[in-house]
């Protein structure tokens, strides 16, 4: 099957987009192993859940989308 310049297009961006998510998720996943008896050290954590589950909703939809 062929596949268009659109469809390899919306490809890209959701593999760039599940590596983004996957990347946030190992950030994440690093920072919960670091023991800290900082309270309110959350800077970012906000940013890195968004990133984490944007990143991996919209890649995963945009690749079921995009391939046949």
């Amino acid at each position: 099957m062929h596949m268009t310049a659109f469809d390899i297009v919306v490809l890209v961006v959701g593999v760039a987009l599940l590596i983004l998510g996957g990347v946030s998720g190992y950030a994440l996943f690093a920072r919960a192993l670091k023991i800290s008896d900082k309270f309110g050290d959350e800077t970012n954590v906000g940013t890195l859940w968004g990133l984490f589950l944007l990143g991996l909703s919209a890649g995963l939809a945009l690749l079921w989308w995009a391939l046949p």
